[in-house]
């Protein structure tokens, strides 16, 4: 009898659902390929991505239920590791006989934050197709000691403990393509992550990727061609390469001439690689290849922060090198790392100021170090005076060098050179009236006459919500909350929106009303602390206005009443100086102070393929 198999990559939430479009589940497809190959008797359901990409919590659960697999695994990512493992707990509460198998970047031997829970039964350490193979085996012909399969972590009497090391793949081309397999297909959003090599060269103490898999092995460029050729029939726009350092893969030029006669002529490919390795021949090449996007690690000048690190830096090399990708037209987003050991708030400044000076980038990406487990960093943390976050994304706090208000303080500084906001505000994605009926997924719930609504089952719920109040009859009655903390409570890794008409608003009575009614859940978009404006939370609170010339106008109103920060107002292009003035008044007037108010344009989000798979609903009593 075959065995029954769930997989589930959950995605990166956002509150505008813009990471479900890029959500793809290559990991569950290369263990779902390796098994149909290998001859495994399982019968594996991959998660559909209108579930598992656009669903809540509840939604995955109902999915997972009706599947009733023997086994669920899961792909684990510093951003959905703990929506994961909630999702796990209730897996071994409702499905007592499914065995509960992690695997990814996570899963490691020194993961106090992971193996400190109790959820699941088995973790696969680093390259997992080969040992998810013989753990099924094993489970198969019941058997039910596993420990003879090395790569695992177990657990005895409450302890992990490790099966062994397990011996890479020798020959990658032994492990069937997800995508020539038809094991998955683009993401939604119509895009596609090729792997052409395992492995990297470099040996940055911060990255677990090369203790896991050292040696840098090859796809070989037929596979890969095959690959890129399925692209181009399957109508993937863009081709992520996600090799950690593409222009150091061996037989470059076969590989980009192999892309160049078979991507499609209007697919874009993109990729990361270091500046310092490019040539004027090889970046000819790579456009040729339709190259359009990179992104390249600078991450800091500092020679000292470089050393604790294990990179390397040449400046005129890498300016030479982003240089000639600008030139070929290739748009170049440049990496910088903020809370390095070794670096200072002036170092990090000065790096953000070579970049800018230099026109070194055409997107400037800025972010806090990870401490991530299983890494040379975070085993010498405090060897440097590193603080961290011991929950996911494990973000540094302070270093010998650096304090908590250093590193918010480069963010600021990058903000102000760059005239950009590193944490722009996520407005909700409201969803289509009228198609319900077609099975999507609620984004948007509509509280107005409760005598006028319907039902809502708490498994249509999707992963991020806007809840909208127009009347205020549902804050004044006790039963009508209820039906809301139903819904969040079957769904607490949900992100919420709410939107109230400023008439509505109460400064010390709504706010607490709403913290009441949503779960309380500990969500890791809630550790965000670098903003120096609006920090990314997963509960937010907008104001809806009128402008003077009767447009919309939305305030976000920070949740625990921290009159420190400014708000953040979001008027239609255009508007000028008169509407903010009035409708900073108006704000004094609502909130019984003067706050500073920092002005964005209202963008209404372009329609794309989501919209059809949204819904909106009114809520009755």
């Amino acid at each position: 009898m075959a065995v029954k198999i769930a997989l589930v990559q959950l995605p990166l939430q956002s509150h505008d659902y813009v990471y479900s479009l890029e959500n793809v589940p290559l990991a569950a497809g290369y263990l779902a390929s390796h098994l149909s190959c290998a001859g495994n008797r399982a019968e594996v359901a991959i998660c559909p991505p209108e579930v598992v990409n656009l669903g809540g919590d509840a939604a995955i659960m109902r999915w997972l239920e009706d599947v009733h697999p023997v086994i669920v695994g899961f792909s684990c990512y510093l951003w959905n590791v703990e929506r994961t493992l909630y999702l796990c707990s209730l897996i071994r509460q409702r499905m007592p006989g499914s065995t509960v198998v992690l695997g990814g970047p996570e899963v490691t031997g020194d993961n106090e934050f992971l193996l400190g829970q109790d959820s699941f039964h088995v973790g696969v350490v680093g390259e997992g197709e080969q040992a998810f193979h013989e753990l099924v085996c094993a489970m198969a012909g019941g058997r039910q000691d596993i420990r003879t399969v090395p790569g695992l972590v177990l657990r005895d009497r409450g302890k992990p403990f490790s099966t062994g090391p397990r011996a890479l793949v020798g020959d990658l081309d032994s492990l069937a393509s997800p995508y020539l397999a038809g094991t998955i297909g683009p993401a939604p959003g119509g895009g596609m992550l090729l792997e052409t090599v395992r492995g990297c060269p470099m040996r940055c103490t911060y990255c677990y990727y090369h203790k896991s898999s050292p040696e840098v092995r090859t796809f070989s460029v037929e596979r890969t061609a095959a690959e890129v050729a399925w692209s181009r029939d399957h109508a993937v726009d863009e081709i992520t390469i996600i090799d950690p350092c593409f222009a150091r893969r061996p037989d470059m030029g076969a590989l980009l001439s192999a892309l160049a006669v078979n991507r499609g002529p209007a697919q874009r490919v993109s990729c990361e690689l270091n500046a310092e390795d490019l040539s004027a021949e090889l970046v000819s090449a790579m456009v040729q290849a339709g190259l359009s996007h990179v992104e390249v690690g600078l991450q800091s000048t500092n020679p000292l922060a470089l050393k604790n690190v294990g990179r390397r830096f040449g400046k005129g090399a890498f300016i030479r090198g982003v240089r000639m990708l600008k030139s070929a037209g290739v748009r170049v987003m440049t990496d910088v790392m903020v809370g390095l050991p070794g670096d200072s708030l002036e170092d990090v400044r000065r790096s953000i100021d070579f970049v800018v000076e230099n026109d070194l980038c055409d997107d400037l990406s800025v972010y806090p170090l990870s401490v991530l487990p299983g890494t040379v960093l975070r085993a010498g943390a405090s060897r440097h005076g590193i603080r961290h976050l011991s929950e996911p994304p494990y973000l540094v706090t302070s270093s010998s060098t650096m304090s908590r208000d250093d590193i918010r303080d480069a963010f600021a500084h990058v903000e102000e050179v760059s005239n950009r906001d590193l944490f722009p505000v996520e407005l909700p994605r409201k969803g289509q009236r009228g198609v319900r009926a077609r099975g999507a997924m609620i984004s948007r719930i509509v509280l107005a006459d409760p005598a006028e609504g319907t039902a809502v089952e708490a498994d249509r719920i999707g992963q991020a919500l806007c809840i909208e109040v127009r009347d205020p009859v549902w804050m004044e009655q006790p039963g009508l909350a209820r039906k809301l903390q139903v819904i969040m409570a079957a769904n607490p890794f949900s992100l919420v929106s709410w939107i109230i008409p400023e008439a509505m608003f109460r400064p010390g009575t709504t706010p607490a009303w709403i913290r009441s009614v949503c779960s309380s859940v500990s969500h890791p978009a809630d550790r965000e602390y670098m903003s120096p404006v609006t920090p990314i939370r997963s509960r937010q609170l907008f104001l809806e206005g009128t402008t003077l010339q009767g447009t919309r106008v939305y305030t976000m109103i920070p949740l625990d009443g921290d009159r420190s920060r400014p708000l953040w107002a979001a008027l239609p292009a255009g508007a000028g100086s008169e509407e903010e003035e009035h409708h900073r008044q108006r704000l004094c007037r609502l909130l019984g102070y003067r706050p500073e108010v920092r002005f964005g344009d209202l963008e209404e989000p372009a329609r794309d393929v989501l919209d059809d798979r949204l819904g909106t609903v009114i809520l009755g009593g």
